[in-house]
């Protein structure tokens, strides 16, 4: 009995840690405006937070470059103001 129930823990961790490679993500096609806005708008708030903290102690400097940096991105997404 209690090998038993060693194998079926086991097999249900075994279970819950199968990982797949890259080789088997695909990208999810953005049907809408509203999901393509959405994701430009991760990306770009990730690439003007990175500006941000390039900037350091300037922070008026890193505000405006991040502000400028995220519309930089968004019309290379696509969408101007």
């Amino acid at each position: 009995m209690r090998s038993i129930l060693m194998a079926a823990l086991g097999l249900a961790l075994v279970g819950c840690n199968n990982t797949t490679s890259s080789g088997q993500w695909r990208e999810v096609r953005a049907t809408t405006k509203d999901s393509r806005f959405e994701r430009a708008k991760a990306i770009c708030n990730g690439r003007a937070s990175e500006t941000q903290v390039m900037a350091g102690r300037l922070w008026i400097a890193g505000a405006i470059a991040s502000s400028n940096t995220f519309k930089a991105c968004m019309a290379e997404q696509g969408f101007v103001q």
